[in-house]
């Protein structure tokens, strides 16, 4: 599907979006912490508002080839904003085992039905990357990742 689009104006309009999304859950956490995310969104806000000014001032309209699928689409933003909240119920781990497994199995399921042999090969896949991560925050970042169910 081809569209005539506004890019600035849609982008801009996407980033306030994100921003404002992300604002309201900020009230858990600490001082210190929310330093580095406020400044983060703070200038999402400002790059966001000059693309929407500059959409008025000098448009640019360009065409954009939407290819995919957008149930596909909609459903990975739904699993990911789904997961976003997950991780305080379940914890970081768990959570995300279960999204990593599950967005990987949905989209291969695009090529064909997916054999228990090709699932069984995915698990160690899929815990080195979730361990990558987590020991990436943990021990480099020295971020505290919610445990969840196991605290």
């Amino acid at each position: 599907m081809t569209l005539r689009l506004n890019t600035d104006f849609a982008a801009g309009l996407f980033g306030l979006l994100f921003a404002a999304i992300l604002w309201f859950p900020r009230e858990s956490m600490g001082r210190l912490s929310i330093i580095f995310p406020r400044a983060i969104l703070v200038i999402t806000v400002a790059l966001s508002l000059a693309l929407i000014v500059k959409a008025f001032t000098k448009p640019a309209a360009r065409e954009v080839t939407i290819e995919g699928n957008p149930r596909r689409l909609l459903m990975m933003i739904a699993v990911l904003f789904a997961w976003w909240y997950a991780i305080d119920l379940l914890g970081f781990l768990l959570a995300t085992a279960i999204v990593f497994f599950g967005l990987t199995w949905y989209l291969a399921n695009v090529e064909g039905a997916v054999s228990g042999r090709r699932l069984v090969q995915w698990v160690p896949i899929v815990a080195v990357l979730i361990g990558v991560f987590y020991l990436a925050f943990t021990e480099v970042l020295s971020v505290r990742l919610p445990t969840g169910i196991w605290s």
